[in-house]
């Protein structure tokens, strides 16, 4: 069974473009919680050794000048990846997101990325179904998350973290403490975890 006892990381990682094996991460953002609180962090930008496009400078506010003096992500993703160690990775539109790392992990490095992944795009869309709307922003509305700073890393991060912890309550509340468990409620009628290679609790220490 999968449960988180002690961490979940939440992270969200902002893009060059939208593939991940030909664009590039300008930004890498996580929190890391244990009992319902976040613990620890980890932000940084990350130089793409080519200019940042105008839309995405727009969108972001990340410049060209922001990342110069970055680390690359040879050197950064090892320290990312030391950072997640054992910890539940938790993502709002996580196949997106941890595509972008797994590729880079399998292109770089030459190994696999490894870890149990819970979208939170997809939890919302099985406790919050009248919702409609499931941006980041939108859900953490609906959840009575503090208004946060959209579009950076390691603030969306903070919002996915505190989005992830309202709606584990939700779960702990109709009675389901494993994370395994969520994929065979049949009204769910949708696959949350992608990977489950060691048992982890979600309930609090």
């Amino acid at each position: 069974s999968t449960r988180v006892r002690s961490s979940a990381a939440s992270d969200v990682y902002k893009r060059q473009g939208l593939s991940p094996v030909n664009d590039r991460i300008i930004e890498i953002g996580a929190v890391k919680m244990c009992g319902g609180k976040v613990t620890d962090s980890f932000s940084t930008f990350v130089n793409p050794q080519i200019p940042i496009p105008f839309n995405i400078e727009s969108l972001t506010g990340i410049s060209d000048s922001m990342v110069e003096n970055a680390g690359t992500i040879e050197e950064i993703l090892p320290d990312f990846l030391e950072f997640c160690k054992g910890a539940v990775m938790v993502a709002h539109n996580a196949g997106f997101d941890v595509g972008f790392i797994k590729e880079k992990t399998d292109s770089i490095l030459g190994r696999k990325f490894e870890c149990t992944v819970v979208d939170t795009v997809a939890l919302s869309r099985a406790l919050l179904p009248s919702l409609g709307k499931f941006t980041l922003d939108h859900v953490a509305k609906a959840l009575g998350v503090p208004p946060f700073n959209h579009h950076r890393a390691v603030d969306d991060a903070e919002a996915c973290a505190d989005i992830f912890a309202a709606l584990i309550d939700k779960l702990r509340a109709r009675g389901i403490n494993d994370l395994d468990a969520i994929n065979e409620v049949e009204e769910f009628n949708v696959c949350l975890l992608y990977t489950s290679p060691s048992p982890r609790d979600m309930r609090r220490s």
